[in-house]
């Protein structure tokens, strides 16, 4: 990323240059979500963008409620049961009937919801190029689809690396400790917050061409911001529904705490 004019750097509001890292602390990660959010909302042309998720949830989570209800229930009933001679066997029918509905509606609804994101990146992508845009940066080189596949798959495998040796600490001394589950609550948290952070600036940094040990750098030189982004993520995405409504704000959020977070040279 090549360095900008001051004046060019505060279209949006924000006066840091790229790579402001003194600058950037736990807050700066938590308020990200909310300037994410206060974005979108002022600028009505980027809403169609944003509401991308939430239509694709629908747009395959209710057909496939229908089809669990209409003809997925009834198939299962049938097949366990296929014949009713007595009124407690044509009760275990109807039981069996609308739990395996309830069941797959269920499955259903959870496989919509991890197919969304994936689903929804090129809406999420223009609303990275217009937060990029309002910030002053310039324009991305080209870097091909192959590329940006490359440095997707490079920053999900590094998710992992991070957060699976965290799950398996928490639930190790979980298993040896078991009256410390409070105490340990932290750091059941950490490694969900942090999988999360990545992930969503994956958004900004795959488009920038930047690498995953450019990453891994990134978060050893400022790992407050990061977790403060994800933690604030995370609170929010436990009630219900809020995580996919909150994912634009989010990539936005995640495009504002990038462009402050990159040295001038990181995509270069």
């Amino acid at each position: 990323m090549t360095a900008l004019a001051p004046a060019e750097r505060s279209r949006d509001g924000d006066t840091s240059p790229p790579g402001a890292l003194s600058k950037l602390s736990f807050w700066h990660g938590v308020l990200a979500i909310p300037e994410g959010v206060r974005f979108i909302a002022a600028r009505p042309a980027s809403w169609p963008a944003a509401a991308v998720p939430c239509l694709i949830l629908l747009l395959l989570a209710v057909p496939l409620a229908w089809w669990a209800i209409g003809d997925f229930g009834p198939w299962l009933s049938q097949w366990l049961l296929p014949e009713a001679s007595s009124w407690y066997a044509e009760s275990a029918r109807v039981a069996v009937r609308w739990l395996g509905s309830a069941l797959a509606a269920y499955l259903g609804l959870w496989l919509s919801l991890l197919v969304s994101p994936t689903l929804s990146a090129p809406a999420l992508e223009h609303l990275v190029r217009v937060q990029e845009a309002a910030l002053g940066a310039p324009e991305r080189p080209r870097q091909g689809f192959l590329f940006e596949l490359r440095c997707g798959l490079e920053a999900q495998l590094g998710a992992l690396a991070i957060s699976i040796p965290l799950w398996v600490v928490y639930w190790t001394l979980s298993a040896l400790l078991p009256g410390a589950v409070l105490l340990l609550l932290p750091l059941q948290a950490l490694p969900l917050a942090l999988s999360l952070a990545w992930n969503l600036l994956d958004y900004p940094l795959t488009l920038r061409g930047v690498r995953a040990r450019q990453r891994f750098a990134l978060l050893r030189q400022r790992p407050a911001p990061i977790l403060g982004f994800g933690l604030c993520f995370a609170a929010l995405a436990w009630i219900p529904g809020v995580a996919l409504l909150l994912l634009p704000a989010g990539v936005v959020g995640a495009t504002r705490l990038a462009w402050r977070l990159l040295p001038d040279s990181a995509a270069e």
